[in-house]
C-alpha cells in the first residue's frame, strides 16, 4: 500500500515538471526572436546612419565642385570633366571616422572591434554636363550571435546630390 502512494507521488512530481518545460522552451524562443529583432534593427540603423552621413558629405562635395564648375563655365568651358574621388573619400573618412585599408573603409567601436565596413565609394556624374553627382558603395554589416559572427549582410547604397543653377 505504501508503494502505491510513493509511486503516485513520483508521478505527480513528473506531471508538475512537465508544465515548466514548455514555459522554459517558450521563454527561450521569445528571447531568440527578440535577439533576431534587435540584430536586424541594429543593422538597419547602421545602414541608415551611413547613408545619411555619406549624403551630408556628398552635398558638401557638390558645393565645393559647384564653385569649380561655375568658374569653368565663366572661362568658356561647359563643365569639369572628372571628379576627384579621393577628396570625397577623405572627407567621408574624416566625417565618419572611418579607417581606410585596402579597398574598404572600416568603422570601429570604442573597444576596437569592427562595427561594419563599406567598400570604397565611386563618385560619378548622374547626367553628363550637369552637377548631378552620385556616390555608390556597399555596406557590410556583420551579423553576430553570442559574440560569434554568423554572417555578413551586404547592402548596396547609392546616394545622389545635385546642384541646380538659378538665374
Amino acid at each position: 500500500c505504501l508503494n502505491d502512494i510513493g509511486s503516485e507521488a513520483v508521478m505527480m512530481r513528473n506531471k508538475r515538471g512537465d508544465g515548466y518545460i514548455t514555459t522554459c522552451v517558450m521563454v527561450v524562443i521569445i528571447c531568440m526572436l527578440i535577439a533576431v529583432f534587435v540584430t536586424f534593427t541594429t543593422a538597419v540603423s547602421v545602414v541608415r546612419i551611413t547613408e545619411r552621413n555619406s549624403k551630408i558629405v556628398l552635398d558638401s562635395y557638390v558645393m565645393k565642385n559647384s564653385i569649380l564648375i561655375y568658374d569653368s563655365i565663366k572661362n568658356g568651358n561647359d563643365y569639369t570633366v572628372e571628379l576627384n574621388e579621393d577628396v570625397y573619400v577623405d572627407d567621408l573618412c574624416a566625417f565618419c571616422t572611418f579607417e581606410k585599408s585596402g579597398g574598404f573603409l572600416y568603422a570601429y567601436s570604442s573597444d576596437g572591434k569592427q562595427k561594419y565596413r563599406i567598400s570604397e565609394p565611386t563618385v560619378s556624374f548622374s547626367t553628363e554636363g550637369t552637377l548631378k553627382v552620385y556616390a555608390s558603395y556597399t555596406v557590410y554589416v556583420p551579423i553576430d550571435f553570442a559574440g560569434v559572427v554568423i554572417s555578413t549582410a551586404q547592402v548596396p547604397i547609392t546616394v545622389e546630390s545635385k546642384f541646380n543653377e538659378k538665374f
